[in-house]
């Protein structure tokens, strides 16, 4: 059954936390959890059923289960409202009232996200297969300005001091005027760079397929340091915290590497004794946070570790019991007040990590896989207009939910189980969608850097 909130567990996580609350849901998790105003927002699918379960951060219990379309790329909360990204084809972004979870607007888009919607002072940011990173107006969803690169894009574009830094598969990252889209550089990689990066005191770090955790002047894009890793896939997002670099790789290690200089503070093979157990699990493809002396990072291995800042030693760490594979999500965690808030598989977590602060590293202070109210706070326009005047009743299909930007699913169960389904949702051309759209020639003519004012 959905939404199934199990509270008050008495298993124990280890040495360090407990069981606070388990979430059961009939779909998988695809994205870390973005915990802001007392509510956890987890994107889950298992086709043909997509959804964003909202959920009570404090007891478990279900509050809502938003209909999608497609699979949700990640979920992000800022100036009250929810923005959510769809990936594949036919995608759309959606913008809900975070506080009734009210349908404000669906527009489709042209290129189908591949990374999470990052939005900052009114603006959404975007990468996609496609090979392209654009932005959106946030309240209304029009097109503002489309880059184009020579690859894919599976990094989370960083927004930071008025610049998008973001990796491609064409391996460069890539840093964009964020009011423009005009380059100001492009740094050449020795691989494709599917790490979503960092920055802390005018650097940006950013690991490489290739072996190689890189930190680039946020100024110039020249390189500052490199730092060699065991494994040649990094796919996490660092973060910094108190002058180190935390990250792990697909070998199962996980790095502390002095910020400064590069130099190494630690190394732990996290994965070791599950791999002498299960044989599997040799990758740390979550993105770690930091709170209070300990960084947390889920494993394949099916573990979430809790590890000493200053030893590298693992102070605790809890077994989900249930590893992943390479095509599955890799849970990053979001800390908030002590809770430990992750999901694997089909479940969401809430584990009493047995401090009493939140997630303050660089990944959480701007809004990168998963966030919580730091980044919501960060990130608001001081100007957002009413919902009233973001809300854009949809005439056809694309979307979901009846005109008045309701988000329920006609077909699913209060519960967020999903229902039969129907065919009645078609392709069209609203207003949201007219907006969004850059057809034919416009297409054609499009140029790296384009501004809406150019075209």
């Amino acid at each position: 059954m959905a939404g199934v909130a199990v509270a008050g567990a008495t298993e124990t996580a280890a040495a360090g936390g407990t069981i606070e609350w388990t979430y059961e849901a009939d779909q998988r998790a695809r994205t870390a959890p973005t915990v802001v105003d007392g509510t956890v927002y987890v994107g889950m699918s298992e086709q043909p059923s997509h959804r964003v379960h909202a959920i009570d951060a404090a007891t478990g219990d279900h509050r809502e289960a938003i209909f999608q379309d497609r699979p949700v790329n990640a979920a992000t909360v800022v100036n009250d409202v929810l923005f959510v990204a769809q990936d594949g084809g036919d995608a759309a972004v959606e913008a809900y009232d975070a506080a009734t979870d009210d349908r404000l607007y669906s527009v489709d888009v042209e290129y189908a996200p591949s990374t999470q919607p990052v939005v900052f002072d009114g603006m959404i940011y975007l990468g996609s297969d496609d090979g392209v990173v654009y932005a959106l107006d946030a309240w209304t969803g029009e097109r503002e300005w489309l880059f184009e690169t020579d690859d894919s894009v599976a990094s989370t574009p960083l927004v930071a001091d008025g610049i998008v830094y973001v990796g491609c598969d064409d391996a460069h990252l890539y840093a964009i005027d964020a009011e423009t889209g005009e380059a100001e550089w492009a740094f050449a990689a020795d691989g494709p760079i599917r790490s979503s990066p960092t920055i802390a005191d005018g650097t940006v770090y950013v690991g490489e397929v290739g072996s190689r955790l890189l930190a680039i002047d946020a100024e110039d894009g020249d390189l500052s340091w490199e730092y060699s890793l065991q494994s040649s896939e990094v796919s996490a997002s660092p973060t910094v915290a108190d002058g180190a670099v935390y990250v792990g790789d697909w070998e199962g290690y996980m790095y502390a590497v002095d910020a400064e200089d590069g130099s190494e503070r630690w190394t732990l093979d996290v994965t070791d004794e599950a791999r002498a157990t299960r044989g599997d699990g040799e990758r740390v493809r979550s993105s770690p946070t930091v709170a209070d002396g300990l960084v947390f990072v889920f494993s394949d291995d099916g573990y979430l570790y809790a590890i000493d800042t200053e030893r590298g030693d693992v102070d605790w760490r809890f077994d989900t019991e249930t590893p992943i594979g390479l095509m599955q999500h890799a849970p990053s965690p979001t800390v908030v007040d002590g809770i430990v808030y992750f999901s694997n598989d089909t479940t969401v977590y809430a584990i009493d990590a047995g401090i009493a602060g939140s997630g303050a590293g660089s990944r959480m202070q701007y809004g990168t896989l998963g966030h919580h109210d730091t980044w919501a706070e960060t990130a608001a326009a001081a100007d957002r207009p009413s919902l009233e005047e973001i809300h854009q009743p949809r005439d056809v299909g694309g979307g979901s939910g009846d005109d008045d930007g309701s988000a329920d699913d006609p077909d699913s169960t209060d519960d967020g189980t999903a229902g039969s389904g129907s065919d009645d949702s078609l392709p069209g051309l609203g207003v949201a969608s007219a907006l969004a759209s850059i057809g034919g020639v416009s297409y054609l003519l499009a140029r790296r850097g384009t501004t809406k004012s150019e075209r």
